[in-house]
């Protein structure tokens, strides 16, 4: 039999991205694995612990040859020392999985971790040099040391090569991809009927979900709503909306800074749980992802399964997910006005509406399956180890 580790430490309470991917990835390996001589021992912090536990009974997942492993997570480097520690003592595993990257101290069974996104290496003025440091630092110690590397797409496969010239060549590299999460896929969708029959109403809602900083594209967002604001085709509506939810970062006050809306109304709603998100995602008519960088996208992939319409920046990973086909909005073509004219098209041409809802019905279909490929990829991994 074989033994894995599968190290869950990036799940939290609070949704983020990276612990969607932990969870649904993790879901899927142990219905993929029922029959197979794997046995697996999860190691999550000891605040989440119950919480990961219930999500895995609940898919009657749970059985002897699972165990669930309390990390201590009071503080980012007690985790780091206790995760360690535990992986050297409990046993020699036939490889240990991470879902992100965590620090690791030449640990004597074979490691794969995750890599998300170089948002880092792209933008490093978004960031603090000594993130960027640290951020090196673990992908210089994964191509030397790490038995191999999961990317989640095909932009962070790039990136990987583009920033630290680690590609198939010299290193062992699996594709391990994001997906549409359980915990939209069992949210009822609307019916298409009533996917369009609110564009029928001249209440218009915008929903941007995300942490409220550069990176995921905020100041364009609230450049564009400036911009809407006082432009003549705001008065085709009865009311405008932008809900937000996300984390505040020290740089929400200053991208609010002098912002002076007349006509948009600004609704905030901190972090949300999937019952009170899901009916945000529905009501809305678009959701903006107007992201500078990301490594895949988990909220627009919701939106599209909510049948809410996303307004998109021009960047890879949304390339690669929309294809080319997809409208996109950047500084180059003029976004501001460009997504006035794409929302007023929306709501006064039928044609299009119906053919750019058909169009995202069948990008639906496809990233639907993504976790469960993974979690195949995954098994296959570790089969020929």
């Amino acid at each position: 039999m074989k033994k894995i580790a599968f190290v869950a430490t990036a799940y939290i309470k609070n949704y983020d991205g990276i612990s969607v991917y932990t969870e649904n990835l993790l879901l899927e390996f142990l219905k993929q694995i029922q029959d197979q001589d794997i046995s697996v021992d999860i190691y999550t912090g000891s605040s989440v612990i119950e919480l990961l536990k219930n999500r895995i009974s609940k898919e009657n997942l749970l059985n002897e040859k699972i165990s669930i492993k309390s990390v201590n997570d009071s503080k980012f480097i007690s985790k780091i020392l206790d995760l360690n520690f535990q992986l050297i003592k409990n046993a020699k595993y036939d490889l240990i999985f991470m879902s992100n990257f965590m620090p690791t101290v030449f640990l004597a069974s074979k490691t794969l971790k995750v890599i998300h996104d170089f948002s880092v290496n792209n933008f490093s003025e978004l960031y603090s040099k000594g993130y960027l440091k640290y951020h090196n630092m673990l992908l210089t110690y994964a191509k030397y040391f790490d038995h191999a590397i999961g990317y989640i797409s095909n932009t962070t496969l790039a990136d990987l090569n583009k920033f630290h010239k680690i590609n198939p060549s010299n290193k062992k590299l699996l594709h391990l991809q994001n997906g549409i999460p359980f915990k939209v896929k069992n949210y009822e969708r609307p019916s298409d009927e009533q996917s369009l029959e609110k564009y029928k109403k001249r209440d218009l809602s915008f929903l941007v979900v995300g942490r409220i900083n550069k990176h995921k594209g905020f100041d364009r967002i609230l450049e564009f709503c400036e911009y809407f604001d006082k432009t003549e085709n705001i008065n085709s509506f009865d009311s405008v909306t932008l809900n937000i939810v996300g984390k505040q970062t020290d740089e929400t006050t200053q991208i609010f800074k002098d912002l002076n809306l007349q006509n948009i109304k600004l609704v905030f709603h901190g972090f949300l749980s999937d019952e009170d998100l899901n009916p945000l995602y529905i009501k809305s008519h678009f959701c903006l992802f107007l992201s500078r960088n990301e490594g895949y996208g988990i909220p627009l992939v919701e939106a599209m399964w909510f049948k809410s319409i996303p307004i998109i920046s021009n960047i890879p990973i949304f390339d690669e997910i929309m294809t080319n086909e997809y409208p996109k909005f950047d500084d180059k073509t003029n976004y501001t006005s460009s997504i006035v004219e794409f929302v007023n098209k929306i709501f006064d041409d039928i044609t299009y509406l119906k053919k750019q809802k058909e169009f995202i019905e069948t990008i639906v279909l496809n990233e639907q399956t993504g976790y469960e490929k993974a979690a195949k990829n995954l098994v296959k991994f570790i089969e020929k180890l």
